[in-house]
């Protein structure tokens, strides 16, 4: 009963200190993947998508837009065929084991849908009216996050102040607990004041799969090439740089130098799953050029008497280190069904999350995964103490007392806790010794009874 009491106690006051300064390992690059209405067959759904989902972060469902009279529009049939198709990823995703499930987002627009987003932004009342209906949409199918694809804001009025008053109105509406994010070309600049205040929007995406490679132009070899290393870095760089630098993105015509002081962790970069033909007009998936492509090397395969280039194993590679060393917040792929099956030791989206966890150095004490060490990590090894070894950090086969003192050192609680012996007590011992020291603490700092 002692024990029992002592661990409650433990719980509920180190919860409330934890909370105060955590550490942990660098937070892990999400990867999150786009899956567009036209990929949902029954073979794809059954036997492919469930795996690509247990590794994604989030998924992005592609189908619906916007429109200036009720807001929310479908892309191909109706909306119910649609909300169905969201309904069908969420069922797949929620018989995933909970550590697996990725985030479900839904994407709104495209580049057909321009005009309509000028006019949306551009008046109060639509603004309104459209954060409303994501509000609406994200509680009726369960997703918790949204994704506005208007690629090419124009440059004035629109980039400065329509664009970003509609993200903010949106992100208000939604609250905190629902992620909205804006997708755009890396050349536009949108206003970093919707990264700031209450209303902040969740992160930037930036299209770096799609740099000027329908030019196709003979005499510039890049064209066909849309997502060369060299173009991702020049994006991160336009759009991180303080605005005052030196900072030229050079597939836009200007050589006006600016930047946008974006921070890296709201960024996102592209990696397309599909390949372009570099003097045509035919494009490939990229497991159409692995399975029947002849790889020559860097990126370029020849297939069906073409040369196409697609990132390879080494490009995805490098764009995961160029993300993690930059503190990037995530690589977005369109789409993650050009891919191989995810077993596949070809496969794309494999190949980045071996790539990824290659990157992760997870710090003791973080028991449920989520890159601190906190009071969550303290209820999970609550959960687990004496039961199982998922709380187990010293590699010993089960969850007890030393795992907690781990826990402790690491989570660097004030008060001098964390600076605790390393003579390792039993159980029942250290639960009672900090019951006592959160007993005292609380009395001075925290509770009052």
């Amino acid at each position: 009963m002692i024990i029992s009491v002592a661990r409650s106690v433990l719980i509920a006051s180190l919860a409330l200190t934890a909370t105060l300064l955590v550490v942990g390992r660098s937070p892990a690059v999400d990867l999150v993947g786009y899956v567009p209405y036209y990929r949902l067959s029954s073979n794809y759904l059954n036997n492919i998508l469930p795996d690509q989902l247990s590794i994604l972060d989030e998924v992005r469902y592609f189908g619906l837009s916007v429109n200036s009279s009720d807001g929310i529009s479908s892309l191909s049939g109706s909306i119910n065929s649609q909300k169905n198709n969201i309904a069908t990823i969420k069922g797949i995703i929620d018989s995933l084991p909970v550590d697996e499930r990725p985030r479900l987002n839904i994407t709104l627009g495209g580049a057909a849908v321009d005009s309509v987003f000028s006019t949306i932004a551009a008046s109060s009342s639509l603004r309104t009216a459209l954060a409303q209906n994501i509000d609406a949409l994200l509680g009726e199918t369960g997703a918790t996050s949204v994704d506005i694809d208007w690629e090419h804001p124009d440059a004035g009025i629109e980039r400065t102040t329509n664009y970003p008053a509609l993200l903010k109105r949106i992100k208000q509406e939604v609250g905190a607990s629902n992620r909205v994010y804006a997708t755009v070309a890396p050349s536009v600049v949108i206003s970093n004041s919707v990264l700031a205040g209450p209303d902040a929007i969740d992160g930037i995406s930036l299209m770096t799969y799609d740099l000027g490679w329908w030019g196709n132009d003979p005499s510039n070899p890049n064209d066909g090439e849309h997502s060369l290393h060299e173009y991702v870095e020049d994006a991160i760089k336009a759009w991180t740089d303080p605005i005052s630098a030196n900072s030229q993105r050079p597939w836009v015509w200007t050589n006006s130098s600016w930047g946008n002081d974006v921070p890296a962790d709201k960024l996102g970069v592209g990696l397309p799953f599909y390949g372009r033909d570099i003097f045509g007009s035919d494009a490939y998936t990229y497991a159409e050029l692995a399975s029947s492509g002849t790889p020559l090397g860097n990126g370029y395969y020849s297939f069906s008497g073409q040369t196409v280039w697609i990132p390879d194993q080494a490009t995805i590679e490098d764009r995961i280190q160029l993300a993690h060393d930059e503190g990037l917040q995530a690589i977005f792929i369109w789409e993650i069904g050009q891919d191989l099956d995810s077993d596949n030791a070809n496969s794309m989206l494999r190949i980045a999350e071996n790539k990824r966890a290659s990157l992760i150095t997870v710090v003791p004490g973080d028991f449920n995964g989520d890159g601190t060490v906190d009071g969550d990590d303290l209820s999970q090894w609550e959960e687990d103490f004496g039961i199982n070894a998922d709380s187990d950090a010293d590699d010993d086969g089960d969850s007890d007392g030393n795992d907690f003192l781990i826990w402790q050192q690491n989570v660097n609680l004030p008060g001098g806790l964390a600076a605790a012996s390393t003579a390792v007590p039993e159980p029942a011992s250290v639960l009672l010794l900090c019951v006592g020291f959160l007993s005292f603490s609380a009395r001075s700092h925290i509770l009052r009874f």
